[in-house]
């Protein structure tokens, strides 16, 4: 029996399982059994999936899809089927929650890639079970639901959000323009013009606790550009007051690693006499850099900002303290 957490992922997983046997075809009754439910059940879905324009076609007591009435065909390379399950396998990863969306997207393009590349479909699905078998929070999957519906008809949301900085919930009337995940802690984020603040913010998904549709119309200003926008960014926060210059001096032993990869847009890179090596970027906010300069232990340094040097020092001193490096009454 296939295993569906909701109505819309058994009619996409009908849908599916349809194709998938569309020479023979199926009676209600038989996928009633492989669902898990009754066939009055199975029949209503059916009459719901030719609503919402899969073309079915009843011959005798089976069921087929109408391949007239499907949109286009896609073909594509072994290499360009390579591109779509790195695709995939990125998708799977950006977020920690269980997204039943994600699934059938993982799911029917699988089933797209079987004929043509058996073992990638396969690795494709095993993508969409991981992220089956997450922990479903229903919360989470609602908001991006309405912010989506909001997103692609143009209507402002109302929501109520749990602002981390200030431990405080707040209602909003919020516009959503852009919706951005982040691989920096798992976590999605929506950008648009918040009523509440006056301005355009950028709210992490995961904070959202209600949500709803309302009839209220905006549009997206022409000069909104969420690429130029986010590309002073390390991650998806930048500040309306312009950026930070962080410089970071690497190590000589870390050199190499960090040359094989183009962490920012504006970064520079200039070599010193010593093997070490200047890193600079233009950043909106150094909050989620932080993580990343972190990660590189003690063969980084902070340079600048003066701010952003203390914090790291401040971090080092609480280490050193929670490992009885020093004593905990020190504060210099």
């Amino acid at each position: 029996m296939s295993k569906t957490e909701t109505r819309y992922e058994r009619l996409d997983g009908i849908e599916r399982y349809l194709a998938r046997h569309q020479k023979r075809g199926c009676t209600t009754s038989e996928l009633a059994r492989e669902f898990g439910v009754d066939p009055d059940t199975i029949r209503r879905d059916l009459d719901l999936l030719e609503a919402r324009g899969t073309g079915l076609i009843k011959e005798g007591r089976r069921y087929h899809l109408d391949h007239r009435r499907i949109i286009h065909t896609m073909k594509i390379s072994n290499d360009e089927a390579l591109a779509l399950y790195m695709a995939a396998r990125l998708l799977s990863r950006h977020s920690d929650e269980h997204n039943p969306h994600v699934v059938s997207a993982l799911d029917k393009l699988s089933d797209a890639l079987r004929s043509k590349s058996p073992l990638i479909a396969d690795h494709i699905a095993r993508a969409s079970a991981a992220v089956r078998e997450r922990p479903v929070r229903r919360e989470y999957v609602e908001a991006l639901e309405v912010l989506t519906q909001g997103w692609a008809t143009g209507r402002k949301v109302r929501l109520s959000y749990h602002s981390y900085s200030k431990d405080e919930m707040t209602e909003r009337l919020f516009a959503p323009y852009f919706i951005e995940p982040s691989g920096i802690g798992y976590a999605c984020y929506v950008i648009g013009f918040d009523d509440l603040r006056g301005k355009l913010r950028t709210l992490k998904v995961e904070r959202i606790r209600t949500i709803r549709l309302t009839d209220e119309q905006f549009a997206i200003p022409e000069e909104f550009d969420p690429i130029r926008l986010l590309a002073s960014a390390w991650g998806v926060i930048w500040r309306d007051e312009g950026t930070i210059e962080v410089i970071l001096r690497f190590a000589p032993q870390v050199v190499r690693r960090l040359k094989e990869s183009v962490w920012h847009v504006s970064q520079r890179l200039e070599d010193c006499p010593d093997g070490s090596c200047l890193f600079s970027v233009r950043v909106g906010s150094t909050v989620e850099m932080k993580p990343w300069i972190r990660q590189w232990g003690a063969a980084v340094e902070v340079l600048a900002p003066d701010e952003l040097r203390a914090e790291m020092i401040e971090e080092v001193r609480a280490q050193a303290r929670l490992y009885g490096l020093i004593p905990h009454k020190e504060t210099h």
